[in-house]
């Protein structure tokens, strides 16, 4: 897959549990449908354009769509959350990259079927600010005052705190932003919500499909 940006690669995490939405999500969020694609194969798709590479992380013996151009995974540590296959992402990455590195990863969860390209492209954006500030090491949308970490930018710089913060026991993404905020303010940019509105003014990108109340919303639209 040939995408903007060389330097960034996409993960997108399709792993997880789906208990919350019980038997319409039987087969997983990723099955699901919007407009006659898949919830993985729309996620995928507004990642496609903006990195070089899709890496889709799997839970062991999922069954998943098939979606043209991207690799995937499995988890090394099942049942752990999306911080270890985060973590399992940025590792096949790396290890496959060409003559190029990557940089950048951006992470998605496979439940934002309305995930939009440009959104994605701003993420990307905001991880590399103008000079003389310096690259954070996790972009973090904060939408309704919650942080968006399934929906963000990492440096891959931070791959040895991620397997530190894992083998310590734990497995909470939002527990290892807090730690690096307070070590090094700087490492973490945390995206106004009223930034992300100029670009998805109803911030549709961050909608994430839960519960049956959720996807009975999407499916009215």
């Amino acid at each position: 897959m040939t995408g903007a940006d060389p330097e960034v690669s996409g993960i997108v995490l399709a792993g997880g549990g789906s208990t919350r939405l019980g038997s319409a999500a039987a087969a997983g969020k990723a099955w699901l449908e919007f407009e006659g694609r898949t919830f993985l194969a729309r996620v995928c798709a507004a990642l496609a354009d903006e990195v070089s590479h899709v890496v889709v992380v799997a839970a062991p013996d999922q069954d998943l769509p098939r979606v043209s151009a991207v690799r995937v995974i499995h988890d090394s540590m099942p049942a752990a959350g999306p911080l270890a296959a985060i973590r399992d992402g940025i590792q096949a990455l790396v290890a496959t990259a060409a003559a190029r590195p990557i940089q950048r990863v951006v992470i998605a969860s496979c439940d934002l079927p309305l995930l939009r390209g440009d959104v994605v492209r701003f993420l990307v954006d905001a991880a590399r600010p103008p000079r003389p500030m310096a690259d954070p090491c996790w972009t973090v949308p904060v939408v309704r005052g919650h942080w968006q970490v399934l929906l963000s930018v990492l440096d891959v710089r931070l791959l040895p705190r991620l397997e530190a913060w894992l083998a310590a026991g734990r497995r909470d993404p939002r527990g290892l932003v807090e730690r690096l905020l307070e070590q090094d303010p700087a490492s973490v940019r945390l995206l106004d919500e009223r930034l992300l509105r100029d670009v998805d003014p109803a911030l549709e990108s961050f909608a994430d499909v839960d519960t049956p109340d959720d996807l009975r919303g999407l499916q009215a639209r």
